[in-house]
């Protein structure tokens, strides 16, 4: 540079600017643009898209303006090293948030490798006003479509410098969790619970630990659980009349946890939230008020998840008759051998306590006759054979599930049942 320009001169503030980005300089650009007269920002908005294209035209001139301009080895992104200072210009000076975030979401001002720090965009952001900062955070926001998005550092910056709250985008809560977590993260109350809705957040989680220490987000839930406190820095049961916005108590998790297992999901994509409820280990009353969900989580989640709701059920009693019974046929409905057979040990520990159920229970047992594992098929005959007085009154049921057992099998359960007739 020549020299520092004459105050209120959009042409010289522009030879300014144009030697700034030349030069790859983003500090000093940054620097110099906070200090633009409106008539100056002017200028150099109207300048900039047409410096652009002579840009990427020297660059490579067979392809003109191509939004498909290939990379060379070389080049940290398409527009020759250009991109954050040529972002940080129109952060800085373009006159409406539509035209800023189209500005910041070109594709050649994208690095494709290496570090990206978005200080500099945010810092010239921040001289603007806030209801135009938070325009263009959201608008940034939106655009993500991956969690490892190119935007996402930037959008996320902006986010948490002007306040403006995270629009409700999955892509969004999926970039926020590979980030990982910082302290302190003003994005953390509003986020955090849609982590349990978001598709795609149980995909960037299914890595979490907790052995043998936990891995970040683990790790902060279990600092937030051992604290007592709640997503937003409070005691995790405010004050009467204290804003619980951004908030999530103990209680509130366990609900999001049990919630995001009946929306379903492969089982690596819940391996995180199962891991969460394990941390969170409910007490006998906590599992008890939640039952219900527990129960319809036994038929046909993924087997970790079932396990995990077969827990919880085992341990919340008193259960009635009809609750144990669901149970039960849920349980040697499932095709994994170890939840079937668990689930007659049950139905066989319910007959010998209480006789009288084995009725009701008696389609648990015959779904158990059709099981896919001969080892479950030969228990649940062995069952029938052995309580065949209590099933007496259930025989017709039993025995018109007793073609799906293998024929040795199946002759010695309706000899039982023959003889208790003939008797």
């Amino acid at each position: 540079m020549t020299g520092e320009p004459k105050v209120g001169d959009p042409e010289a503030a522009w030879c300014a600017v144009r030697e700034l980005i030349e030069a790859r300089r983003p500090g000093g650009l940054a620097r110099r643009a906070l200090s633009l007269t409106d008539a100056e920002r002017a200028e150099i908005a109207r300048r900039l898209p047409e410096f652009r294209k002579q840009a990427r035209a020297s660059l490579r001139p067979d392809f003109g303006d191509d939004d498909d301009l290939p990379w060379s080895g070389w080049e940290r992104d398409r527009i020759g090293g250009l991109g954050e200072v040529l972002q940080i210009a129109g952060a800085a000076t373009l006159p409406s948030p539509a035209a800023v975030t189209a500005w910041l979401g070109r594709r050649e001002f994208t690095a494709r490798w290496g570090a990206y720090d978005p200080a500099h965009v945010v810092r010239v952001l921040a001289a603007r006003p806030v209801a135009f900062q938070a325009d263009v955070a959201t608008r940034l926001a939106v655009k993500i479509r991956t969690a490892d998005d190119r935007l996402a550092p930037l959008a996320l910056a902006l986010l948490r410098a002007c306040g403006a709250p995270p629009p409700e985008h999955d892509p969004l809560v999926a970039a926020w969790l590979a980030a990982g977590p910082v302290s302190p993260d003003p994005l953390l109350g509003p986020m955090l619970p849609r982590i349990f809705e978001a598709e795609g957040a149980g995909r960037e989680l299914r890595d979490e630990r907790c052995e043998p220490a936990p891995t970040p987000w683990l790790a902060l839930f279990q600092r937030l659980l051992a604290a007592g406190v709640a997503v937003g820095g409070g005691p995790a049961v405010p004050p009467a009349g204290a804003p619980r916005r951004g908030r999530v108590s103990r209680g509130e998790l366990l609900d999001h946890c049990l919630r995001r297992f009946l929306r379903g999901g492969e089982a690596p994509d819940l391996r995180f939230f199962v891991r969460l409820h394990d941390m969170i280990d409910p007490s006998p009353e906590e599992s008890a008020a939640r039952r219900r969900d527990y129960l319809r989580l036994l038929p046909a989640a993924p087997g970790t998840v079932a396990a995990l709701a077969l827990a919880q059920v085992r341990r919340c009693g008193p259960y009635d008759d009809g609750e144990a019974a669901e149970a039960i046929e849920a349980l040697t409905f499932r095709a994994e051998t170890e939840l079937a057979r668990t689930g007659l040990r049950w139905l066989e520990d319910e007959v010998r306590h209480t006789p009288g159920q084995a009725p009701d229970l008696a389609p648990a047992l015959a779904t158990a006759f059709g099981h896919a594992s001969y080892a479950i098929q030969g228990r649940a005959a062995q069952i029938a054979i052995k309580q065949a007085t209590a099933f007496a009154p259930a025989a017709e049921v039993l025995c018109a599930a007793v073609p799906m057992l293998p024929a040795a099998l199946g002759a010695r359960v309706t000899a039982a049942f023959s003889s208790r007739t003939a008797a």
